[in-house]
């Protein structure tokens, strides 16, 4: 049986409305909604959306809803583009709708003043054609949540730990009506919650590397955009400028050959080892490295810089190796970004230096 009727953008409203085959009986992270519903609505509302209490929100959701003619529909808010959404369909007929925005990225210990305020989220329907109890609706909720989790953290969102959501991420899960409610079980060992999150899991990364794109992806990897990467390093080059050598020239060369640099699998397999590093040893998660050791760059630890060191090998060979040097020794100037944790710090030295290396081989220094 085909859960879902028809998904369908309305401009006027921008809202995906989400049309159900018959009422499902919900559980979700959402307040004030219809325990039973007909529709699933995600409204893109603006970026300085502010409700501060849940009476502020039953007066919008109340609104929203007669204005589109929906009184019974299940309703997420999220500041992103909802026409780019994730829709994937099991072979039960089963259903897993979503929006993603990767704003606002929270994780232990983090916190976010404004309550009531809404960015961009990541915002999960699962519909399943199963006819679960209230426990395996539970148990759904928190399958749902767990692949959500895990694919969010796949995407390396800047936080102080490893991120896995934004601060108004949203879920519900339903079932129709018409089933009855014997299945108490849907976590990842049964056979509905495996497919459930493999669908899940595998759609929000995919869809969230689309929205960030090579040059988001690479943000979240070191905390820097291609131009202030770019920045950077001629800010470096500055320190034994190329006689004669235009500027706008070594901006637009170094510009271009990072951009290629970041497109190169075997590169962002560096920046991401150096990453997923960074966010292990700040959780305390590699024996042996205390997180006071890590947070102090203790002199016990010299991988981050065979890292930087094999990155500027494989991009510039040795003349990128003692270009990488260089920088290091530039960091105590203010030169390039000293404030980025341990294994990305050198990472970006090894970026840095092998493009000042190739443009140095390319134009003669």
């Amino acid at each position: 049986m085909k859960l879902v009727d028809y998904v369908h953008y309305r401009e006027d409203s921008e809202a995906l409305v989400v049309g159900l085959s018959e009422d499902h009986l919900f559980l979700t992270s959402l307040p004030y909604q219809p325990r039973v519903a007909d529709h699933v609505v995600f409204k893109r509302v603006p970026r300085d959306f502010h409700c501060p209490n849940v009476e502020c929100l039953k007066a919008y959701y109340d609104t929203l809803r007669s204005s589109l003619g929906l009184e019974r529909a299940l309703v997420f808010l999220t500041a992103a583009d909802v026409r780019k959404h994730l829709r994937r369909e099991l072979p039960d007929g089963s259903a897993v709708i979503a929006t993603v925005g990767l704003e606002s990225p929270v994780c232990p210990g983090s916190s976010q003043s404004g309550a009531g305020r809404l960015g961009s989220t990541v915002n999960v329907a699962v519909l399943v054609n199963a006819s679960l109890s209230e426990s395996g609706l539970v148990d759904l909720l928190k399958t749902v949540c767990e692949a959500k989790s895990l694919a969010v953290a796949e995407l390396l969102l800047r936080c102080e730990l490893r991120s896995p959501g934004t601060a108004s991420d949203a879920v519900a899960v339903g079932r129709p009506v018409s089933l009855e409610g014997s299945e108490h079980f849907a976590g990842m060992a049964t056979e509905l919650g495996s497919a459930v999150a493999s669908e899940v899991y595998g759609g929000l990364v995919s869809l969230g590397l689309e929205l960030l794109g090579l040059e988001g992806y690479v943000r979240n990897l070191l905390g820097l955009s291609l131009d202030q990467i770019v920045e950077r390093a001629v800010r470096v080059y500055g320190e034994a400028p190329i006689p004669g050598l235009e500027p706008a020239v070594v901006e637009e060369y170094l510009r271009k050959f990072v951009r290629n640099l970041l497109g190169e699998p075997n590169v962002l397999s560096i920046l991401v080892a150096a990453r997923e590093l960074d966010l292990h040893a700040s959780a305390g998660s590699i024996p042996g490295l205390p997180v006071e050791d890590f947070e102090a760059d203790s002199v016990r630890i010299v991988v981050d810089e065979l890292l930087g060191s094999a990155l500027a090998l494989y991009i510039s060979g040795f003349k990128g190796l003692l270009a990488t040097y260089w920088v290091e020794r530039l960091k105590k100037r203010g030169l390039v970004d000293p404030e980025l944790p341990v294994f990305e710090d050198d990472v970006l030295s090894a970026l840095i230096g092998s493009a000042i290396a190739k443009l140095c081989e390319d134009f003669g220094c």
